[in-house]
């Protein structure tokens, strides 16, 4: 009972600092909200239409089937193609708009193009030699939209070949069956930062609120004034963290509605595995706060040794971005992060993303950090603050 009194006075205590609650609560969520907006569109798939010029010197049937063909593959909300039809125009005009980017392509049907088609397919058919009328298409070096336009329309008019032939003789195809025996969803930068925020959120107010307020305590003798009431070491630890516990369900809630309300995330907040990892992350978290308010001589120290692990283990935990592949120089900060462990467990164990360590290890490996961070604390605690 006297546990869960001292953990309300600690909450209350807590949310009393407005600073206390936009640096823990309102500045994850904006720094959520600055991330999706900045990468979501990175990772969003959008249809590409390319703009063709179309130079018809021809108006017979083989050259009017291309016509309508590009006409309509630039119809409709899922065309590939914005197409102009140019048949009198200068090719100075053409060269102009071109280097404007007016146009990504141009392709022009020649004089004479339905003769010489139907001579080719005669030719072929008598097992003669014979070459191919061509269809000028014109490209820009160097510029990607206009060379993928190109691909495409050289695809398009692979395929009308076998139909300029089969104007003449029939062709026979073979069909292809397919199955599709499964699929994969695309990558939601929604999906991948919101574990990670709800894990950077409680890194935060364990590093920094844990670390700093305790190390206050220190300073100001707060501590040893304890020794005066029937509260142990163990009861006051835990009666401080249950009051953090209180808080990281704030910050959860709060990140959970951003997340799932707004940007529509399809993790599960109630999934056992994203409950486990998360209150992993409580746990080893909270015992870093404490590991460093216990080595920290002053609230100035506590304050330079959270700056200074913060950033490391914050960028190379996974957080934000992928770090599998990142160089040997600094990946061995990478593999002895716990934070490492707990974004890439959950995020596997959710099915967002794979993590490249078996899972019971993203399990093991925090849970040492925090027998080995909460042995050190409560060790030096009892040694110099309340003997």
């Amino acid at each position: 009972m006297i546990v869960l009194r001292n953990s309300i006075y600690f909450f209350k205590s807590a949310i009393r600092e407005r600073a206390f609650i936009f640096w823990f609560i309102a500045f994850p969520i904006i720094l959520m909200v600055m991330l999706i907006t900045i990468f979501s569109s990175m990772t969003r798939v959008e249809r590409i239409n390319f703009d063709i010029y179309l130079v018809k010197n021809e108006s017979g049937e083989f050259s009017n089937m291309i016509s309508e063909v590009l006409k309509k593959l630039s119809q409709g909300e899922e065309k590939i193609f914005n197409l102009k039809l140019m048949e009198k125009i200068s090719s100075k005009k053409l060269l102009d708009d071109f280097k404007k980017l007016k146009t990504n392509l141009i392709v022009e049907i020649p004089e004479g193009f339905d003769t010489g088609v139907f001579s080719y397919i005669t030719f072929k058919m008598l097992g003669m030699e014979s070459t191919p009328p061509p269809v000028k298409i014109y490209t820009l070096k160097y510029n990607v939209p206009s060379e993928s336009a190109s691909m495409i329309v050289k695809n398009i008019f692979d395929r009308m070949n076998l139909e300029f032939v089969r104007k003449i003789r029939k062709v026979n195809e073979y069909s292809v069956k397919t199955e599709i025996v499964g699929s994969k969803a695309g990558f939601s930068y929604v999906d991948f930062i919101y574990p990670g925020i709800v894990i950077v959120s409680i890194f935060f107010a364990g590093l920094m609120g844990i670390g700093q307020e305790l190390s206050w305590y220190k300073e100001g003798k707060i501590l040893k004034r304890y020794q005066l009431t029937p509260l142990s070491t163990l009861q006051f630890f835990l009666s401080y963290f249950l009051a953090r516990f209180y808080f990281f369900i704030i910050q959860i809630l709060a990140i959970t509605f951003v997340g799932k309300v707004i940007y529509k995330s399809t993790v599960n907040p109630l999934s056992f595995y994203f409950i486990l990892y998360i209150l992993l992350s409580m746990f080893v978290l909270s015992s870093l706060g404490f590991f460093v308010s216990s080595v920290s001589k002053n609230t100035n120290s506590a304050s330079i040794i959270a700056q200074i692990i913060q950033f490391p283990l914050q960028f190379l935990g996974g957080i934000y971005f992928s770090v599998f592949d990142v160089p040997w120089i600094i990946r061995w900060i990478v593999i002895i992060n716990p934070i490492t462990y707990l974004a890439a467990g959950v995020r596997d164990a959710l099915g967002i993303i794979p993590s490249p360590y078996p899972l019971y290890l993203t399990v093991l490996i925090p849970l040492l950090y925090t027998g080995v961070f909460l042995f050190i604390a409560l060790r030096k605690y009892r040694v110099v603050e309340f003997s």
